[in-house]
């Protein structure tokens, strides 16, 4: 399986789908009020059954809230 942690989210879905998988995505984020920035990238993958490969997307950074954000 071609490893794409790290990558931007299209590139990796494109890679995994070009390679024959079919992909999932979660993303996940913080419980802090924070603004999300950036591309989607992959923190975890993992294979789920055969052909399916499983990914968790973050931003690439947490922004401390402005004071429009309460």
């Amino acid at each position: 399986m071609i490893d794409v942690l790290g990558w931007e989210l299209d590139a990796a879905r494109a890679a995994l789908e070009a390679a024959g998988r079919r992909v999932e995505v979660t993303e996940t984020r913080t419980t802090r009020r924070v603004r999300l920035a950036g591309a989607l990238r992959v923190v975890r993958q993992r294979e789920t059954a055969e052909g399916t490969v499983a990914l968790v997307v973050t931003r690439e950074r947490y922004e401390p809230p402005g004071p429009q954000d309460g």
